[in-house]
C-alpha cells in the first residue's frame, strides 16, 4: 500500500497528541439542549463545533462554520472531484450509572479510552481532522477536494445535514465514519410509533423508564401502595437488540404476579409482558427479512400520563418491506387490545450498489490493510448521515472491539454507559480511513 509505512509512523509519533485531541473534545458535554441564538441544538453542541473549527483553523485548513445550520465544513485540496468524510460531534444523553468515570471526564483504562462520544462519534471527528493533517504534512499526492463535515444534530434528527444539503452539493462519494468496518453500503428504513393503553391504572402509579426511543429499556420503575419497585434489564441499541432484556418487561412480569394489585392493573401488566419480551415484531405478525436483515421492533420509553401507560417503539426494516401493511397490522393488533397507536414519519433507508467503484476501492484498501482477501459489505441496522447523501458508505472508528475489565453487562458500547473505544483499534481506523481515501482518489469516475 502506498504511504502505509509513513502514515503508520506519523500516527505512532503523534499518538498522545491525537488522543488528547479526542479527550478534549469528549470533555464538551454536547448533548442536545434548548435552542439559543446561533445554537439551534443547544450551547454545548455549538461549543463542540466551535472547538472543532479552531482545530482545523489552527492547522490552516479552510473552514466554513454555519452556526444556524449546526454544522461545520472543512476543506483540503483543490481537485475537481470531491470526496467527503462525515462525522458528528453531538452525543446521546447520559445516565448516572457509569462505573469507570464520569461521562465527560475521559480516562484511559486497560488500553481503552472511556467517555461519552469516544466511539460514537467524536472519534470520527478526530479521524477526519488527522486524515487531512497527514495528507498535508506528509505531502501525499491527492487530486480530489476533501470535504469534512462535522454535525451537531445526528443523534436527534439530522437537521444539520439536511440544512447542509439545501446549500451545498454533496461530494461525489462520502465515507460516514459512524458504523463498523469493513464497510456498510446501506441503512434500514426506520419508523417510530407510540402506543397508549386506554384503560386507566388504579393501584399502579407512575410506571416509567427510558429516555431514548432507540435504546431498549435498561431500568424501569413503578409505585405500588407507596412502594417504589425497580427492575434492571440488559440495555442494547435498538439496531442490535439481540441479547437485550427489556426492564419494562421484567417490571410488568413482577407486577402481574402481585396479589395486592387489582385485576385490571394485572391484566395490563400481562399484556405488557406479551409485547415487550421479544424484538422481531412477532406479537404483531410483522416479521420480515430481506438483504437488509430482520425487521426489529423495540421499546425504549415507557411513561404514565393521566393514569394511562404510553410506550414508544422504534422499528427498523429492509427496503423491500411494505410499510403500509406493517402499519395496518400494528394498528389492528393494538386496537383489538383497547390501545391507540400514533405513527411518526418513516425515515427511508438507502442502498449503494455493491459494484460501485468507490465501494470497491474501499474494500481493496481494507483487504490490503488487514490481509482479509474477501471482505464483505453489509447493510446497517442503524442510521447515519449516509441515508441523507446521494453516494456514500459507512465505516467504523475502530478495528478492535471489547470492553475494559470489570465493566458491567450492558455497558461499554455506543449509547451505553461507560462508552469506550480500543485505543489501538482507533488509531488503526485512522490509518485505514486515510488509505481508503487514497484509493478512492485514484478511482476512475
Amino acid at each position: 500500500m502506498e504511504y502505509k509505512e509513513q502514515i503508520h509512523n506519523y500516527v505512532v509519533e503523534h499518538k498522545e497528541e491525537i488522543l488528547k485531541t479526542l479527550k478534549d473534545l469528549v470533555k464538551i458535554p454536547s448533548v442536545r439542549g434548548a435552542a439559543e441564538p446561533e445554537a439551534p441544538f443547544g450551547k454545548a453542541c455549538a461549543d463542540a463545533l466551535e472547538y472543532t473549527e479552531k482545530l482545523y483553523s489552527q492547522n490552516d485548513f479552510e473552514t466554513e462554520l454555519n452556526k444556524q445550520g449546526g454544522y461545520l465544513l472543512s476543506y483540503f485540496g483543490k481537485g475537481k472531484r470531491t470526496l467527503g468524510l462525515f462525522a458528528h460531534a453531538d452525543v446521546v444523553d447520559v445516565s448516572d450509572d457509569w462505573v469507570h468515570t464520569k461521562p465527560f471526564e475521559p480516562i484511559e483504562k486497560d488500553g481503552y479510552l472511556i467517555g461519552r462520544g469516544v466511539h460514537d462519534d467524536k472519534a470520527a471527528v478526530v479521524i477526519s481532522l488527522y486524515s487531512a493533517k497527514i495528507l498535508k504534512e506528509l505531502n501525499i499526492p491527492f487530486n480530489s477536494r476533501l470535504v469534512m463535515f462535522t454535525g451537531a444534530n445526528e443523534e436527534t434528527g439530522m437537521a444539520d445535514v439536511e440544512e447542509y444539503s439545501k446549500k451545498h452539493t454533496a461530494p461525489d462519494f462520502s465515507l460516514v465514519c459512524d458504523a463498523a468496518f469493513p464497510l456498510y453500503r446501506g441503512d434500514k428504513s426506520m419508523m417510530n410509533f407510540w402506543v397508549t393503553l386506554n384503560t386507566e391504572l388504579k393501584d399502579i402509579k407512575n410506571f416509567h423508564g427510558g429516555n431514548a426511543i432507540n435504546i431498549i429499556l435498561g431500568k424501569a420503575s413503578a409505585i405500588v401502595n407507596g412502594e417504589t419497585i425497580t427492575e434492571t434489564g440488559i440495555s442494547r441499541h435498538s439496531a442490535l437488540p439481540e441479547g437485550s432484556i427489556n426492564a419494562g418487561y421484567l417490571l410488568a412480569k413482577n407486577l402481574s404476579e402481585r396479589e395486592d394489585i387489582c385485576v385490571s392493573d394485572r391484566e395490563q401488566m400481562l399484556f405488557l409482558t406479551s409485547i415487550l419480551e421479544k424484538y422481531y415484531g412477532e406479537a404483531y405478525g410483522i416479521e420480515h427479512c430481506d438483504e437488509c436483515g430482520k425487521l426489529t421492533c423495540t421499546n425504549g420509553i415507557i411513561k404514565t400520563e393521566n393514569k394511562k401507560i404510553m410506550l414508544g417503539f422504534n422499528m427498523r426494516f429492509g427496503l423491500s418491506a411494505d410499510t403500509e401493511s406493517i402499519k395496518k397490522s400494528i394498528a389492528s393488533f393494538f386496537e383489538k387490545h383497547n390501545c391507540t397507536v400514533e405513527f411518526e414519519e418513516e425515515k427511508k433507508g438507502y442502498i449503494t450498489p455493491e459494484d460501485n467503484s468507490y465501494i470497491n476501492a474501499c474494500l481493496k484498501a481494507y483487504s490490503d490493510f488487514t490481509g482479509d482477501k474477501n471482505p464483505q459489505t453489509h447493510i446497517n441496522a442503524g442510521a447515519t448521515y449516509a441515508r441523507k447523501l446521494p453516494c456514500a458508505a459507512e465505516i467504523g472508528t475502530t478495528l478492535k472491539w471489547g470492553i475494559p475489565e470489570n465493566t458491567p453487562t450492558g455497558h461499554g458500547g455506543a449509547h451505553q454507559s461507560d462508552e469506550c473505544t480500543n485505543i489501538e483499534g482507533f488509531l488503526e481506523a485512522l490509518e485505514l480511513t486515510l488509505q481508503m481515501l487514497i484509493e478512492c482518489d485514484k478511482t476512475e469516475e
